[in-house]
């Protein structure tokens, strides 16, 4: 396999709380030799799952460095109520990605069944690819379907995205003005800085978490809507948002696994873009708030500009100047080129925006119930996750307050 480097996922390696979870429950008991089985299978099918991050000898270049051995971290507890404190855990220290795999699976046997709960560092997947290893490890363990092997291909520059997707105007102009800056600036956040940065913290930023189910009674009327009035669920839940809460901004994750040509069928890595859909509620009809939004959406995704414009400053960036624009921001890291990058390109100085990652609708009869815990990205106030199984919709929602 090629070697894969961390190029547009570089701005996800030192920053807190980059990682998500998968809560997944099937009714098939545990079984220590066949769940090992299924994840090795898993692992020989995806070389990331048997990789840790290196840096390149002699640069500052992280590739994937695939090993041998599955690098899976596999924990069995005996209760189920641990759940949510294993997976606040992680984020007291910084997942050191040099030593341990990307992926954490946590196993939570029951009478009937079992509860899994998946917590995958970015650097490995997006929402959705850590949607569709909960379903292998389902496919296979309960319906004896084994994973397909995966070649993994990541964009590698600025000429992997769609044409028109190169910086212009005033992004273009800042982009270029901090990296130099930042090289006249000359000076580097080591990664043992950053790790010692996350303890502290952890203990002053907790994130609150907080489940939602909605009736398939419901999800079908919301559904009917959506048809009725020519939007999408998406759009239905953020007018939802912009009215409930009054914010102005809401961050949304976009799929561009058909816009990447190299993009092999079941890899890892990421293959979303991010987008800030600016709108101001003037109506408390979620209808008419849904309708405008669509209008919004449809224009950010016609637009390849405004539509790869994150990726594309991640690509222009200087690496080591994104790994220091979360620590910048947040006072960890003292550097004008990373904290301008940081607070005022990112949002990381202080969190203001709602985000939504909407994974949309999934049938799998081997699978009980789902549940898709979003990232607390320093730079979102509120964001929210929601996955619909089997026409039950789950929505967890991460707060941050600062």
């Amino acid at each position: 396999m090629k070697r894969q480097y961390v190029a547009s996922e570089r701005a996800h390696f030192m920053c807190p709380n980059m990682h998500f979870g998968m809560v997944m429950e099937i009714d098939k008991e545990y079984n220590k030799e066949q769940v090992e089985a299924t994840f090795q299978r898993m692992a020989e099918a995806h070389p990331f799952l048997k990789s840790l991050i290196a840096y390149e000898e002699g640069t500052d270049k992280l590739y994937y460095h695939v090993t041998d051995y599955s690098q899976i971290n596999i924990v069995v507890r005996s209760n189920e109520s641990s759940l949510w404190p294993d997976y606040k855990k992680i984020s007291e220290k910084d997942w050191n990605v040099f030593e341990n795999g990307m992926l954490r699976a946590y196993i939570y046997p029951k009478q009937q069944g079992m509860t899994l709960l998946f917590a995958a560092h970015h650097l490995l997947v997006d929402g959705r690819g850590l949607l569709e290893l909960a379903e292998e490890f389902a496919n296979d363990y309960v319906g004896e379907t084994a994973p397909v092997y995966a070649e993994e291909v990541l964009l590698e520059s600025i000429d992997d995205l769609p044409p028109k997707s190169k910086l212009a105007g005033i992004s273009k102009l800042l982009v270029k003005r901090m990296n130099k800056l930042w090289a006249k600036e000359n000076h580097t956040v080591n990664y043992e800085q950053y790790a010692q940065f996350v303890e502290a913290y952890s203990k002053t930023h907790p994130v609150d978490f907080e489940t939602y189910e909605v009736e398939k009674e419901s999800v079908t009327q919301m559904a009917r809507l959506c048809k009725e009035h020519g939007f999408s669920m998406n759009d239905l839940l953020m007018a939802h948002m912009y009215v409930k809460t009054g914010t102005e901004k809401i961050i949304i994750a976009a799929d561009i696994r058909n816009k990447f040509a190299k993009y092999q069928r079941g890899s890892l890595g990421n293959y979303s873009t991010a987008m800030g859909i600016a709108y101001k509620a003037k109506s408390s009809d979620v209808i008419t708030v849904a309708k405008e939004v669509r209008a919004l959406v449809q224009k950010h995704l016609q637009n390849n500009r405004t539509l790869m414009l994150v990726l594309a400053c991640y690509f222009e960036m200087s690496p080591t100047l994104l790994d220091a624009a979360a620590i910048s921001a947040l006072k960890g890291f003292k550097s004008k080129a990373a904290g301008f990058v940081g607070a005022g390109m990112f949002g990381f100085g202080e969190p203001k925006s709602h985000s939504i990652t909407n994974l949309g609708k999934v049938e799998n009869e081997h699978i009980k119930s789902l549940t898709f815990i979003p990232p607390a990205s320093p730079a979102a106030k509120f964001t929210l996750g929601v996955v619909t199984l089997n026409g039950t919709m789950k929505a967890c929602s991460s707060r941050n307050d600062m």
